[in-house]
């Protein structure tokens, strides 16, 4: 049965999300409205006075943010983006300017890290290269700077450019001192935080699956200032799940499947303006958020919990679909995403798309925003576990199918 909220509350969900630049419906998902109950009974607050905090607390927001903005990332995530990035540089090696690389939203480390030994295993000399690694995770940039990455860091074989760069450590894995060297991580908020990089000034710019979290205002704002740190040339690297609609404003696509690819429009000039003159730094750089303001929300006295697409809309992706056109489903269920980007029917669709074209990695990616979402979402969760048995991964697709018992056997999950 679908939830009620009343209008006070639904506008301070939408102020708050307004504040941290986040999508509002995210924040009415299951998964998050359970962490902020949570929360809020750990601070000693009713729900009230925690949207109250959330409201005035920079740092609180930061919290909940952390929350929503899953840290999901690997070593060598979308190979075909890494073997572009491998070639731009082995073209450069030869050139006496710094080959420089901007990551927004790095998670722990895993594509900064990437990216520096694949520029490396492409001749660049080490003193020549220069990776900027931005997060808003405190814990993430700490894990970064350590060079200590989780254990689902590695999946399945490394790539070669990172064999004789990384370790195990225990259950997880440890970066050598080299790659470290190479790599400048900064906590900032990268929609709306100075961060150290002069503009035109970036071989190419990776913000891979950020976007997806950010309300429209913020996601127009971010693909705009980032294609602004692009040099003439540069390569920008989108997530699949990125919506195209946000940056065919100010990029084209590259003819390079995989890579999910962009370079500057030759029509565009990007100009942003900045806090102050840039510095690198090499530590994380204080949280100073700018506050936008706010747009006035008209709503009625009562709002459902999530934006949701019309069944005859999901429909049509479905007949599509059925009928083999693959590639127009696809396109059609992530523009219908981008308008209902927590609407768990469009992304479970996107997952049975992806996985009906061998787009596995893909699928997994929808999936795990689907469970984010909803923990106890028993088709995400059967979906994952076929997925996961038909990759070889039994062990994994049986704990999924354990978490499918639990539900059916105490009508949910406790996390």
């Amino acid at each position: 049965m679908m939830q009620l909220v009343t209008k006070a509350d639904h506008d301070d969900l939408v102020r708050i999300a307004s504040l941290s630049g986040l999508e509002s419906d995210l924040l009415r998902s299951p998964g998050i409205t359970r962490w902020l109950d949570r929360r809020a009974r750990t601070l000693g607050l009713d729900e009230k006075s925690h949207r109250a905090m959330l409201m005035q607390s920079e740092e609180e927001r930061r919290i909940l943010s952390e929350q929503v903005a899953v840290p999901e990332s690997w070593i060598g995530r979308y190979p075909v983006s890494f073997d572009l990035l491998r070639e731009r540089a082995h073209a450069e090696k030869w050139n006496s300017s710094v080959f420089r690389v901007l990551s927004l939203g790095c998670a722990a480390g895993q594509e900064p890290f990437s990216a520096a030994a694949c520029i490396l295993d492409a001749g660049v000399p080490a003193a020549k290269i220069e990776v900027v690694a931005v997060d808003r995770s405190r814990s993430a940039i700490e894990m970064g700077m350590n060079g200590d990455l989780p254990a689902m860091a590695v999946r399945g074989e490394l790539p070669i450019y990172m064999r004789h760069r990384l370790e195990r450590s225990g259950r997880r894995w440890k970066v050598g001192d080299e790659l470290r060297s190479l790599v400048t991580f900064v906590e900032a908020d990268v929609v709306s935080q100075s961060i150290p990089i002069e503009p035109e000034s970036c071989h190419v710019v990776f913000c891979r699956n950020v976007l997806i979290y950010l309300e429209s205002d913020a996601r127009d704002r971010l693909s705009r200032r980032a294609a602004s740190y692009l040099r003439e040339n540069g390569v920008f690297f989108s997530g699949h799940a990125d919506p195209p609609h946000d940056l065919r404003k100010t990029l084209a696509p590259l003819d390079r499947p995989g890579a999910f690819a962009w370079c500057r429009r030759s029509d565009e000039t990007i100009r942003i303006p900045h806090e102050s003159p840039p510095t690198v730094a090499s530590r994380p750089m204080p949280i100073r958020t700018e506050r936008r303001p706010l747009k006035k929300a008209s709503a009625p006295e009562v709002t459902p919990v999530v934006s949701l697409a019309s069944p005859t809309e999901v429909e049509e992706i479905h007949r599509v679909a059925d009928f083999g056109r693959l590639s127009e489903a696809r396109g059609l269920a992530e523009g219908l995403l981008a308008l209902h980007p927590a609407d768990p029917s469009v992304i479970l669709i996107l997952a049975t798309i992806d996985s009906a074209d061998g787009r596995v990695e893909a699928a997994r990616d929808h999936l795990r925003r689907a469970l984010y979402l909803n923990p106890d979402n028993l088709s995400a969760l059967f979906q994952m576990a076929v997925l996961c048995e038909s990759e070889g991964e039994l062990e994994l697709g049986a704990r999924f199918r354990r978490r499918m018992d639990r539900i059916d056997s105490d009508g949910g999950l406790e996390e």
